[in-house]
C-alpha cells in the first residue's frame, strides 16, 4: 500500500514528520512524500544549544542537511521550493496549489508552517492566536484529537501551539506523523527500530 503525503513547511517540524513517516516504510507500506517550503523557517535565525543530539551551536543549514540525509537513506522525498496558497479536497484527495509549482495531490496533508501569518485558503477557519509566544501576530492552528484539523489534515510543530523550541516542534511533528500512521493502520501505530533492523 502506498500513501501520499504533502508537508507544507520544510523546517525542523516538516522534516521530522517526513523522517518518522519514512522510517515506517516497509514491505506493506510505502510513501510518496512532497515537502513544499518557502525557506523562511524561524530556525534560520537561531543557533541551537539546548537540543539533545545536536552539536552545540548547531545552525539551521546543518540541521536540515542532517535530517535530509537521514530521510534520504530511507526514502526519496520530493522537495519543492515555493509557497502553498490553497489546500482543497478531503482525506484521500487533497489538492495543494501555490506559487512556484504545479498542483500536488495527496492522501494526507501536514501543516508545519510555523507561527507566522497563515494565509493558506481552505484552512483559514482553524487560525487562532498563539498564546505561548509572547510576540504580536503569532498564530497557531486549532486542532482536536491527535493534532487533526479535519480528517486527513494535521498540524505539526510551532503551528500546533507548542512553545517555540526546536525540541517541542520536533515532538509535535513526530506525533502528527504517528497520527497518520495510526489512521492508515486503523489502530494505534508507530515504528521502532532495533540495532539490527536496518542491517
Amino acid at each position: 500500500m502506498k500513501k501520499s503525503i504533502t508537508i507544507i513547511g520544510g523546517s525542523v517540524a516538516g522534516l521530522t514528520s517526513a523522517l518518522i513517516l519514512a522510517s515506517a516504510k516497509g514491505e506493506n507500506l510505502d510513501f510518496d512524500i512532497t515537502i513544499i517550503d518557502e525557506g523562511k523557517g524561524d530556525l534560520r535565525a537561531a543557533a541551537i544549544y539546548n537540543a539533545p543530539m545536536f552539536p552545540q551551536g548547531a545552525l539551521a543549514n546543518d540541521i536540515y542537511a542532517q535530517i535530509k540525509s537521514q530521510i534520504d537513506s530511507l526514502i526519496k522525498v520530493r522537495y519543492i521550493s515555493g509557497k502553498a496558497e490553497s489546500v482543497s479536497g478531503s482525506k484521500g484527495g487533497f489538492v495543494t496549489k501555490g506559487a512556484g509549482f504545479d498542483e500536488v495531490k495527496s492522501d494526507y496533508v501536514i501543516f508545519a508552517t510555523g507561527a507566522g501569518a497563515f494565509d493558506i485558503k481552505g484552512f483559514e477557519e482553524f487560525v487562532r492566536p498563539h498564546t505561548l509566544i509572547p510576540r504580536p501576530n503569532k498564530v497557531r492552528l486549532e486542532w482536536s484529537g491527535r493534532q487533526e484539523l479535519k480528517p486527513g489534515a494535521y498540524v505539526a510543530g510551532i503551528a500546533s501551539g507548542v512553545t517555540s523550541m526546536v525540541t517541542t516542534a520536533m515532538g509535535s511533528a513526530s506525533e502528527a506523523a504517528c497520527a497518520i500512521l495510526s489512521d492508515i493502520a486503523g489502530t494505534v501505530a508507530y515504528h521502532h527500530d532495533t540495532p539490527t533492523s536496518r542491517k
